[in-house]
């Protein structure tokens, strides 16, 4: 019999209408609608929520996309094809004098227009310790300045400032400025103009040193495509600036928080599929004698396959529309949840991860369900009269492996760290290929055992030994739930807290500079009386990098290459005998105590890499009119998160014994505490006191974000991890309730079949428990040392996995199996 495609369409349509009450097309469409649902919130979560972090960073570039230079920007840069659909403002920062009738005192002033900044706002005081304002920006005729100008100049509210040939009024006390905190070492005693007051103020004349800035703010999109239109365009005394380059520290918790949230998503996805699978092969299973009956009718191989295989896309794209709205509506209600967490502004998000979770249920459901359906299109017809006939596929183990490279494939589609993939992939894979070889022989071995148990215990082993295959790909599966479980908790409860405590309460929020070493005593007196918590005090001295090796480093490098920036400009330069806390040697050694010819110098880790240098290679600095030849002698890596002085260049201590130099260190303040930092101002005038406050705030803000994420993600892995337990108990549900059935009627108690149930899931979850505790153990240990970069230690609350998997899936196990306790054997047993 040759039916038409029209004709097989219709009737797997119908037949799936037919069996849509039967339990394994509920459990493989529940199954299905979880996984899309899972990925999708997850999906739509993790993007909107790193947008909306993406934006609350921006803060520190005021904008989303800066553009740079040291001359006014050219008329096609400023208006290029994007710029109608972008938000723009404009700035100038330059160095005046500013005076009143007592004093005179040099600041960088920075003129501003009506749309400045894009990102955050300004933050300011009417009057000294009073309340902080939200918003605004100097007005034309107006000057607001920071508390170290108006104590270096006496100035109270009111008073008239004197910028160039025009006088301006003292209308607020500037306390914070988004962009002020890209570069901690810039900071000199900020005033704020309107840029309407230059022309008057006339303080711009040829060869000023002027930084203009440009910037931008809007979508995604748009603003990549700016950058890709300026970027043609960029001089070289001009440079863009995005979210990267703003701040080292923000972008490190970014990327961070990225990697946290993108290992909760592939666990969840993990689980999802394997719910999908046990679905999917039970649903097979129970159509060995349907196909067989079809292939009688004179159904061919392929079209049999065709359709059942039409009938799961049907309910894959059905579950996929139900678990995309359930996905959007979920996320829509977090969202709410944190809104008195999140910035005001979140993207709304694209299409892609609706696009995510069908895919991900197509290829879940092609994958899984593929080998089961090859071996249906398989099925003789002689299986209507013989039930021992099973077919097996001939490339089954192949076509698991095309879903795992698929699986893979879509995880870096997903943006997935790939790191992340490979390190869960393998150990989780190690633990469950050696530990599921060591369970089968394991179980194969226990038939002496049985012996001398009694009659719950034998019956409860007997059911596991019938088919150790099957038993071992169930611990696997329960194995895999609770390891999953077990990393996202691990990520919560350690990782994060690793990383919070990498931003102590009491972190440096102020840093010193230019102060002299005559100063050192008695500043380091004062400061430690005030503070609770005083880094060191680091030389610090400016120099260029001429020289790589005995050539000019400049004509190294292409002329657009990243690293033309750092030798472009002066470096801030250090020495010390001691290795900072927060660096650590990765390559070569301190300093050397043997009599070296040349200086010695270590170098950042990821700056070697730019310039293409190593242990043992020569540096020529030109520092004060003088050429200094160090060798490098040891790689360091940085924890720019420390807020402590961080340096990319150290040299040692006996080589610059008479280099001009001055100090700086970082120092703990409270809030509040103004009037402290006035007085340091007012002993020290000198000496430049940055305050980096909103550096650390935007990181918290990060950290409780990121935290609360994760908190609310757990709860989709845990209900993902329950669908696939169900669904794994609810797979062999008929097998349970005919077997008990017919131990009953054999004369076997309800108790003594309760307790058979009991045993039976108690040793699959220890067992499962087990297998998750090392697999845990194996991928924690990759995690740590090849994506976090942090210590490993064992994990001894892992040791209770195995109590935990007893309990958890007994008591699942029982409460999903009640049905075969409550079966009466007549019902079930055929008369």
């Amino acid at each position: 019999m040759q039916l038409k495609l029209t004709s097989l369409l219709k009737l797997a349509i119908k037949q799936l209408l037919r069996e849509r009450r039967t339990a394994e097309l509920r459990i493989l469409f529940f199954a299905l609608v979880i996984a899309v649902a899972s990925s999708s919130s997850i999906g739509h979560f993790s993007e909107r929520l790193q947008g909306a972090m993406q934006l609350s960073a921006g803060e520190f570039l005021a904008a989303d996309l800066v553009l740079s230079s040291s001359e006014a920007l050219q008329p096609t840069q400023i208006n290029t094809q994007y710029s109608d659909m972008l938000k723009t403002a404009h700035t100038l920062q330059f160095a005046s004098m500013l005076a009143t009738e007592n004093s005179l005192q040099l600041a960088s002033v920075k003129a501003v227009d009506d749309n400045y900044p894009l990102r955050g706002h300004l933050r300011s005081l009417r009057r000294l310790g009073g309340e902080e304002i939200s918003g605004g920006r100097p007005q034309p005729g107006e000057v607001w300045v920071d508390a170290e100008l108006l104590n270096s100049l006496n100035l109270t509210i009111g008073d008239s400032v004197e910028i160039g040939a025009t006088e301006l009024t003292l209308t607020r006390i500037l306390t914070y400025e988004p962009d002020r905190a890209g570069n901690l070492l810039s900071f000199t005693p900020r005033a704020m103009i309107h840029h309407s007051d230059l022309t008057a103020a006339d303080v711009l004349q040829p060869g000023s040193r002027v930084r203009y800035r440009q910037l931008w703010s809007g979508d995604a999109q748009t603003i990549r495509q700016q950058r890709q239109a300026l970027q043609d365009q960029l001089l070289p005394h001009q440079r863009l600036e995005d979210l990267e380059d703003g701040n080292q520290q923000v972008s490190n918790a970014l990327a961070r928080a990225a990697s946290y949230l993108n290992l909760a998503s592939l666990t969840a996805i993990l689980l999802a599929g394997v719910a999908v699978a046990l679905s999917a092969n039970r649903y097979a299973r129970q159509r060995f004698d349907q196909a067989a009956l079809l292939r009688c009718f004179g159904l061919s191989r392929r079209q049999t396959l065709w359709l059942f295989f039409t009938q799961l896309l049907t309910l894959a794209c059905l579950a996929s529309l139900i678990g995309t709205l359930i996905g959007w509506l979920t996320q829509l209600a977090l969202f709410e949840l944190l809104s008195g967490l999140l910035p005001d502004e979140i993207p709304a998000g694209s299409l892609q991860p609706f696009m995510a979770g069908i895919i991900t249920s197509v290829v879940m459901l092609a994958g899984f369900a593929l080998p089961p359906l090859i071996a249906l299109g398989r099925i003789p017809p002689l299986r209507v009269l013989r039930r021992d006939l099973i077919p097996v596929a001939p490339a089954t183990w192949v076509l698991y492996g095309s879903v795992l490279v698929t699986l893979t494939a879509l995880m870096w589609q997903l943006n997935l760290d790939m790191r992340l993939t490979t390190a869960l992939l393998i150990g989780g894979g190690c633990a469950a290929l050696a530990l599921g070889i060591v369970l089968f022989f394991s179980l194969k071995s226990l038939n002496f055992w049985l012996a001398k148990r009694n009659l719950a215990w034998r019956l409860s082993l007997g059911h596991l030994l019938r088919y150790p295959l099957n038993s071992v790909g169930q611990v696997l599966a329960f194995a895999l739930i609770l390891l999953s479980m077990a990393l996202i908790i691990l990520l919560r409860s350690e990782l994060l807290d690793n990383w919070q405590a990498q931003l102590p309460q009491q972190a440096p929020n102020h840093f010193a500079i230019n102060i002299l070493p005559s100063q050192q005593p008695d500043f380091s007196a004062e400061i430690k009386s005030i503070s609770s918590n005083v880094a060191p005090l680091y030389p610090v001295t400016l120099g260029r990098l001429t020289q790589i090796n005995g050539q000019q480093a400049s004509d190294l490098f292409d002329a657009n290459a990243r690293v033309m920036r750092t030798l472009q400009r002066d470096l801030n330069l250090t020495w010390t005998h001691q290795l900072p806390n927060n660096n650590t040697i990765v390559q070569g050694t301190w300093w050397q105590t043997n009599d070296s010819k040349h200086m010695q110098v270590s170098l950042e880790q990821e700056l070697a890499k730019e310039l293409g240098v190593a242990v043992g290679d020569q540096l020529t600095f030109h520092i004060a009119g003088l050429d200094y030849l160090a060798q490098i002698t040891s790689l360091r890596t940085v924890d720019w998160n420390s807020m402590q002085p961080n340096f990319f260049v150290i040299f040692n201590p006996k080589d610059m014994k008479t280099t001009t130099h001055t100090l700086m260190t970082s120092f703990y303040l409270p809030e509040h505490s103004e009037q402290q930092r006035i007085d340091l101002a007012k002993h020290f005038p000198s000496i430049s006191i940055l305050q980096v406050d909103a550096v650390l705030r935007q990181l918290r803000d990060i950290l409780a974000q990121v935290t609360l994420a994760i908190e609310l993600i757990l709860l989709f892995v845990l209900a993902a991890g329950i669908t696939v337990l169900i669904a794994a108990l609810q797979s062999t549900l008929t097998e349970r309730v005919q077997q008990g059935a017919l131990i009953r009627a054999l004369g076997a108690s309800r108790q003594l079949l309760a307790h058979t149930q009991r045993n039976e899931f108690a040793l699959i979850g220890a067992l499962s428990g087990l297998l998750a505790w090392l697999g845990c153990e194996i991928s924690s240990y990759i995690l740590y040392h090849f994506t976090f970069n942090l210590v490993w230690q064992p994990h001894i609350w892992l040791a209770a996995l195995p109590l935990i998997g007893a309990l958890l899936i007994t008591s699942v196990g029982m409460l999903g199996t009640r049905k075969v306790l409550n079966s009466s054997p007549l019902q079930v047993l055929p008369r």
